[in-house]
């Protein structure tokens, strides 16, 4: 039966035009959607009072803005995934079960997980640790239905082969133990789920930054997985509409969201945003790794930036001997701040950063992967001792007794620091600043909503 099916699939190359013809509605959708919705977000929030207040120290906003764009492009996406189901696959051979794309379920379910917990953190308040759980919960999610389940599999079976070689010259044969394969992969998964979310959390810094980056970043993903349905010739080609499917409805929402997000901001996608964002790119990497070990190296260049941000801060913290998840303002965005640029010329160099990741994870499409491991290595090797000698990960605190701010100070309040340093406030002071800082933040919020 598989002989007769693999007997009649085509082994034509498709054009960019007869894969993208088939699911370019999904971009519709989700972005049509996302776009509509995130006005009506914004007063939503506004109406309950889910905002994020200015703190006058980490947040770089001076009034209130409301949150809830994460819910937008949540529902924006799922819409696009929900038109994907009444198209039809770019490739069909007789015999198969459907023409029409299959969206594993594990994937929404793990979505909505990542979404109601970044809600509650938004309402409520979450601590690290509950986080995690709930992003590895939408991680089991994904294993159980064999997602990834299997994806270090064309990464451990070249390696067995060269240990066979090598203790056992002019063999042909691999032995890679299916529990190896199999725990190996679900620990890839969890850590790819845990690690993105946390990553474009921590990105979200600035007005349209995590957006605009994920949207050059879902861009990226969208070439590789087009590429791969132009030169796939899988049993399955649902795997194929799949990446592109998913590509096209991250991108969609994502780009229908930033117009309000982008700076000055009108709407805040918040936690619930952020970490579902990371969640979809790190089932697109986990979709890439099935494939090829190449592939899956051309996904983490091109999620590059937020992966070397997340590696800084918990590299300063650790070597610094504060606990990996205390809040600084010594991400990349800040440093660029601290060197003089602006909010919107920060994140626009951020946006020539990711552009340069997407081309280079592009590049290694067409090279073999013993090349683009090389790259790899040498590429971020040079990142992190650029970042080590700009200050990035040792820290000098500057120690001053702290004051409280007033009407007229917070108003014209501008953050300053100086790169690779840190303010140690000195903690008798903290409690006068906590009410200065709170009644300052009522009156602001109080005239931005009356207008």
């Amino acid at each position: 039966m598989i002989d007769s099916l693999l007997a009649q699939i085509p082994t034509k190359l498709f054009s960019v035009d007869e894969v993208l013809a088939n699911y370019i509605y999904v971009f519709y959708a989700s972005f049509l959607v996302a776009f509509v919705c995130t006005p009506m977000m914004r007063a939503i929030a506004l109406h309950f009072g889910i905002i994020d207040r200015p703190d006058l120290v980490r947040k770089l906003h001076s009034t209130p803005v409301a949150y809830l764009g994460g819910i937008a492009v949540f529902v924006g996406w799922l819409c696009g995934l929900g038109v994907s189901q009444y198209l039809v696959l770019h490739r069909g051979v007789p015999g198969w079960p459907t023409n029409h794309p299959f969206i594993p379920f594990s994937i929404v379910m793990g979505g909505l997980i990542i979404i109601l917990l970044g809600l509650w953190d938004d309402v409520m308040g979450l601590r690290p640790w509950m986080k995690i759980t709930g992003q590895v919960c939408a991680a089991l999610f994904l294993l159980q239905e064999g997602i990834g389940a299997r994806s270090t599999e064309p990464l451990l079976l070249p390696l067995g082969l060269r240990l066979a070689q090598f203790l056992n010259p002019g063999t042909s044969q691999t032995f890679v133990p299916d529990w190896l394969v199999s725990a190996s992969s679900s620990v890839m998964v969890v850590c790819l789920v845990v690690g993105c979310c946390n990553a474009s959390n921590l990105m979200d810094g600035l007005d349209g930054l995590c957006g605009g980056v994920t949207a050059i970043i879902a861009a990226g993903f969208l070439l590789v997985a087009t590429h791969l349905a132009m030169v796939g010739g899988g049993l399955n080609t649902n795997w194929d509409a799949l990446r592109v499917i998913l590509a096209l409805a991250l991108l969609g929402a994502v780009l229908g969201f930033i117009p309000y997000n982008f700076n000055p901001a009108s709407i805040f996608m918040g936690d619930t945003g952020s970490m579902f964002l990371g969640f979809v790119c790190a089932v697109m990497i986990i979709l890439m790794a099935r494939e090829q070990s190449k592939w899956f190296l051309s996904a983490m260049v091109m999620f590059a930036l937020p992966i070397l941000d997340t590696s800084l801060a918990f590299a300063r913290r650790w070597v610094n001997g504060r606990p990996l998840f205390s809040a600084d303002r010594q991400h990349i965005h800040h440093q660029l701040m601290a060197r003089g640029f602006t909010v919107k010329q920060t994140v626009l160099i951020s946006y020539v950063l990711a552009i340069f990741f997407g081309l280079l994870g592009t590049s290694m499409l067409f090279m073999r992967t013993r090349y683009s491991v090389a790259l790899y290595l040498v590429i971020f090797g040079s990142l992190i001792v650029a970042a080590y000698k700009m200050g990035m990960i040792h820290e000098r605190v500057e120690s001053g007794e702290a004051t409280t701010l007033g009407d007229q100070a917070a108003a014209a309040f501008t953050p300053e620091i100086q790169p690779g340093t840190v303010m140690d406030i000195q903690p008798e002071r903290l409690p006068a600043m906590r009410e200065e800082q709170n009644a300052v933040a009522g009156t602001i919020e109080q005239a931005s909503l009356s207008v």
